[in-house]
Parts: structure tokens; C-alpha cells; sequence
């Protein structure tokens, strides 16, 4: 049986990112009935199947809408602040779309070689 508190979290989740709110995992998982422990590592519940099903469509909603923005970034009579406001809607964008799906948004690995000419 799917957890319905766990699909309550996506609910919430999605409905704070339409409202342009703040996403505290924690204090939303403690609204919806989970303990003080499970509230300190959200992963174990945006990683459940549950979870992951309910937020799904609005997922697909957000990936839809990054397209779009990156779309608009090539046109070609964009002046210089209308590419840095697309810009930063798109870095938004692919970085909700990356914590919704469960996958980190940075890489810690990253390793920069400083070349000398």
C-alpha cells in the first residue's frame, strides 16, 4: 500500500514551489505526521516510490517549463538582462527539477586542474 502521508509531502512540496514559498522538507514532514528523526533526513522519504509517483506530474510540468526557458534563450534579440533573468529562472528551474527527482544539485567531485600557458 502506498504511504499517504509520504504523497502529502509531495502534495505540500508542490503546492509551496507553485506559491513561490520556501521548501522546508523537515518542517513539512513533521506537519504530516512523520517523527523528529525522519524529519532530519528527508531522503528517506523523497526517495519512496510513494512519493516519487505523487510528485511525478508536477515533475513533468517543471521539466516542460525549463524547456520552454531554455528554448527562449536562443533567441537572438534577447537584450543582456532578459538572458540573465532566463538565466536564473533556468538555474531554479534545474535545480528544483534536480531535488524533486532525488538527485543531488551540486558535485562535490569536481576537480579543477589549473593549467599554466
Amino acid at each position: 500500500m502506498a504511504s499517504e502521508n509520504a504523497k502529502a509531502v509531495a502534495r505540500e512540496v508542490a503546492k509551496n514551489l507553485r506559491n513561490s514559498k520556501k521548501v522546508d522538507l523537515g518542517k513539512i514532514l513533521r506537519e504530516k505526521g512523520y517523527s523528529q528523526s525522519v524529519s532530519e533526513a528527508p531522503q528517506n522519504v523523497t526517495q519512496t516510490k510513494s512519493y516519487q509517483e505523487a510528485i511525478e506530474p508536477f515533475l513533468d510540468k517543471m521539466i516542460k517549463e525549463r524547456d520552454r526557458i531554455l528554448d527562449a534563450m536562443e533567441q537572438k534579440d534577447l537584450t543582456k538582462v532578459q538572458y540573465q533573468h532566463l538565466s536564473d529562472v533556468a538555474d531554479k528551474m534545474i535545480k528544483n527539477i534536480q531535488l524533486l527527482g532525488g538527485r543531488p544539485t551540486e558535485n562535490n567531485k569536481l576537480e579543477i586542474e589549473w593549467l599554466k600557458s
